[in-house]
């Protein structure tokens, strides 16, 4: 993310993303679950996972045999929602 994206990010508020971003989820007939698993489960699921996946879509894809598109993150632009852009976010397997 650029130094413009960052600002614009840090004035829109993460709270304010993450509620336009839920709304977008429930608007595309998405559900939001929370669940306890056994490490044995996170285990696999972790391992399981692809690159930029997240853990619904990993779901989706063991269970269903494809996962749904999903509406895009809004990243605190315009520009990122009109282009649809994602940054790659480093993440820490267990």
């Amino acid at each position: 993310m650029t130094p413009e994206q960052q600002a614009k990010t840090a004035r829109r508020g993460n709270a304010e993303l993450l509620a336009l971003h839920k709304r977008r989820m429930k608007n595309a007939g998405f559900h939001r679950l929370s669940v306890w698993v056994s490490d044995e489960l996170a285990q696999k699921l972790a391992n399981e996972r692809g690159q930029g996946e997240c853990g619904g879509r990993t779901l989706e894809r063991l269970l269903l045999g494809s996962a749904a598109k999903r509406p895009t993150y809004p990243h605190g632009s315009t520009e990122d929602e009109k282009q649809g852009t994602r940054r790659q976010v480093p993440r820490v397997r267990a």
